[in-house]
C-alpha cells in the first residue's frame, strides 16, 4: 500500500548537523573527528576531513542521504498537486486498479427459485494496470572547494544542503508538473474526457459548472472512459483552470459556480499556466533514448485552445513514487563528487474515474462519421482465429472510447467479441460454411457498423478472389443511420 511522505523542515544548525553525522558515523570517523560545542570549532572538523578523503566521503554521504534526500523527497511529494498523488510504493512496480460495477436487480420469483438457487452470478469486474514508466536521473556535482567553504562559516553546511536540495528539487518539481500537464493534454486531445460546451459569458459558464458538478454526485456511466457506473461526491472533485481564465473572474463567483464556499474552492482549485503550450524541449534527451514519453503535437495543442476548465475525480490521476535514491561516485582525478538523484514513478490515469472537460461552443465534439480500425495481431489455433482490432488514435475532443458489441448475428455464428476489440472466430469444418465477422461498435450512444467483414480464410474461387484478412489491413466503421 502506498504511503504518504510527511512534510520535513530542516531546523538544525550547522553545529547540530556536524555532531549528528559524527554520532552516526563509523568508529574510525568518531575517533578522528572531534565533537564540537562552539561555532568557532567548525573549521577544525573541516581540517580533519580534508586530511582524510575517506572521512570526507562519509561526511558527504551522510549529508546527502540522511538530510538532503529526506528534504528533496518531502519537498517534491508535498507540492501543489500533493492531494492528487497516491503515495510512495516501497515494493513492486505495477498497480492493479480494480473496479466492480454495481449489481443488477431482478424480480423476486418463487417459481424461479429452484433454478436460481445454485446458479452463479458473475460480477462485472474491470481492472487496469498502472506500471512504473518513468525512470530519470538528476546529476549534481560537489567540488572539493564547495565542501571546504561549508566549514568556513556558521551556516556553511546548511547553505551547502540548501544548494543541493534547491538544484534537484526545482528540476524534479517542474518535471512532475509537466507530467501532470502531459496527462491532461493527452487525455483531453484524444477524447478520454467527457466534453461539455459552455458559452462565452460567466453566467452561462457558471450554469454549466454548477450543473455538471451536481450531476457527478449521481450514479452515471456517462462521464468516465470505460462507461462504468460510478459517482464523484463534491469532496472528491478537483478543478483545473489556466491562469488567464481564472484571473478573468472573481474567486467568489467561481466558488459559487461550483457550489463551494471560497475556502473549499481554493483547496480544490489547481492552477495551470495554460493548456496551449508544453515544454517538449525539457524531455528531448529522454525521448531520444527511451519511449517513456511522447511529444505533445501541434494538433493536440490546437485542440487545447478550446479548453476552459477541467473537472476531475481525485482518483483520476494515478501518480505513484516508486523510488527516490541518491547514488554517488568520487572522481579522484578531478577532486569532486558526482551525485545522482534517481527518480522512478508510475505516471498514469484511471479509466474508471470521472473526468470532464469544459470547452467553448465553437469546439467540435460530435462523433465522427467513420472510424478506421487496424488489424494489429492475428493468432491462429486448430479451431479458431483471434483478431485484434484497434481504432485509429487521432487527435480529437470528441469521445473516442469505442466499445465493440456482441450482437445476435455474431452469437449465432459462435463468434466471441471482447468490448475492447479482441474477436474470436471459429474455423469451419469440412463442408461447413466459414463465418465472417462484421464489426459493430458504440461510441457513447452512437452506433457503428463495419463496411467490410473480417474473413479468416478468404475465398480464392471468387472473382475477384477475396483474400483472408491480414495484419495491417484496415476496416472502416460507418455511423449507423
Amino acid at each position: 500500500m502506498p504511503k504518504r511522505i510527511a512534510v520535513s523542515n530542516l531546523n538544525a544548525s550547522t553545529l547540530d548537523i556536524i555532531n549528528t553525522i559524527r554520532a552516526n558515523a563509523s568508529a574510525e570517523y568518531q575517533s578522528l573527528v572531534p565533537s564540537i560545542t562552539k561555532a568557532t570549532e567548525i573549521p577544525k572538523v573541516g581540517e580533519v576531513l580534508f586530511g582524510y578523503p575517506a572521512l570526507a566521503n562519509q561526511f558527504l554521504n551522510a549529508l546527502i542521504n540522511r538530510i538532503a534526500l529526506v528534504r528533496v523527497k518531502s519537498a517534491v511529494f508535498n507540492n501543489a498537486y500533493r492531494e492528487l498523488k497516491k503515495g510512495y510504493l516501497e515494493f513492486g512496480e505495477t498497480v492493479e486498479e480494480v473496479f466492480v460495477n454495481i449489481a443488477k436487480a431482478r424480480e423476486f420469483s418463487a417459481e424461479k427459485a429452484e433454478s436460481r438457487e445454485f446458479k452463479r452470478t458473475i460480477p462485472d469486474v474491470r481492472s487496469a494496470f498502472h506500471t512504473m514508466n518513468w525512470r530519470v536521473q538528476y546529476p549534481v556535482t560537489i567540488q572539493e572547494e564547495d565542501l571546504r567553504m561549508a566549514f568556513m562559516s556558521m551556516d556553511g553546511v546548511q547553505d551547502l544542503i540548501a544548494r543541493i536540495v534547491d538544484s534537484i528539487y526545482t528540476a524534479a518539481e517542474y518535471d512532475e508538473y509537466l507530467l501532470f500537464k502531459y496527462l491532461i493534454i493527452k487525455a483531453v486531445s484524444h477524447g478520454k474526457m467527457y466534453p461539455v460546451a459552455i458559452g462565452g459569458t460567466m453566467q452561462s459558464a457558471a450554469i454549466a459548472f454548477r450543473g455538471t458538478s451536481n450531476k457527478l454526485g449521481f450514479m452515471s456511466t456517462k462521464y468516465n472512459e470505460t462507461g462504468v457506473t460510478t459517482t464523484t461526491p463534491k469532496a472528491d472533485q478537483f478543478i483545473f483552470m489556466d491562469s488567464d481564465y481564472n484571473a478573468s473572474y472573481d474567486v467568489q463567483v467561481l466558488s459559487a459556480a461550483f457550489n463551494m464556499d471560497k475556502a473549499e474552492f481554493m483547496g480544490k482549485l489547481m492552477l495551470i499556466d495554460d493548456f496551449t503550450t508544453f515544454d517538449n524541449d525539457r524531455f528531448d534527451v529522454i525521448r531520444a533514448n527511451s519511449d517513456m514519453i511522447e511529444s505533445v503535437t501541434d494538433a493536440e495543442l490546437a485542440l487545447m485552445t478550446k479548453v476552459k476548465a477541467i473537472l476531475i475525480d481525485k482518483e483520476w490521476f494515478q501518480m505513484y513514487d516508486n523510488n527516490n535514491k541518491f547514488t554517488e561516485q568520487y572522481v579522484a582525478s578531478g577532486m569532486y563528487w558526482n551525485y545522482f538523484y534517481n527518480v522512478w514513478k508510475t505516471v498514469s490515469h484511471s479509466p474508471f474515474s470521472n473526468a470532464i472537460v469544459f470547452v467553448d461552443n465553437s469546439a467540435s465534439t460530435d462523433a465522427p462519421a467513420t472510424i478506421t480500425l487496424t488489424v494489429t495481431d492475428i493468432s491462429t489455433s486448430d479451431n479458431a482465429v483471434i483478431y485484434t482490432l484497434v481504432p485509429a488514435d487521432s487527435a480529437s475532443l470528441a469521445n473516442s472510447n469505442l466499445t465493440f458489441v456482441q450482437d445476435e448475428d455474431s452469437t449465432e455464428d459462435g463468434i466471441a467479441v471482447h468490448r475492447y476489440g479482441a474477436v474470436i472466430i471459429p474455423l469451419a469444418g469440412t463442408g461447413e460454411t466459414q463465418a465472417t465477422y462484421t464489426a459493430k461498435a458504440k461510441l457513447g450512444d452512437v452506433g457503428y457498423t463495419a463496411t467490410t467483414a473480417v474473413d479468416p480464410v478468404g475465398d480464392s474461387t471468387a472473382s475477384p478472389a477475396v483474400p483472408a484478412t491480414a495484419v495491417g489491413d484496415t476496416i472502416t466503421l460507418a455511423k449507423d443511420a
